[in-house]
């Protein structure tokens, strides 16, 4: 019996929303605090690194939510319907974790604050 599945299937996609918050959050803070406060410098490697260890958490995250997805017994049976929801499951968090990768890679090498 499938309960829940599309939640199952756009989970990869919550975590990524959680991690582009979470980033760009700290990554607007610190460059807010930086500009008041001449203490803090906003391209300094205490940000940096605050934002590659939250880059790398989203990533394990989203790995993690593929690998329980795939082992979810929410979408196993043996109908048409169970094995379509487990393939587009599979490509959804592909996509997740290509868009979590694409999106923050950034994290490495970009200027962190305009000033």
């Amino acid at each position: 019996m499938m309960r829940r599945p599309v939640l199952i299937m756009v989970l990869g996609f919550l975590v990524w929303s959680g991690a582009f918050l979470g980033i760009y959050f700290t990554q607007a803070t610190a460059c807010s605090l930086a500009t008041e406060n001449q203490f803090l410098h906003p391209s300094g490697w205490a940000l940096r690194s605050v934002l590659i260890g939250l880059f790398l958490a989203s990533v394990v995250m989203v790995v993690a939510v593929y690998r329980l997805q795939r082992r979810s017994s929410a979408l196993s049976g043996d109908t048409r319907t169970s094995d379509f929801l487990k393939g587009v499951t599979t490509y959804v968090s592909v996509a997740a974790l290509f868009s979590t990768a694409f999106c923050f890679i950034g994290v490495f090498w970009l200027t962190l604050c305009a000033l």
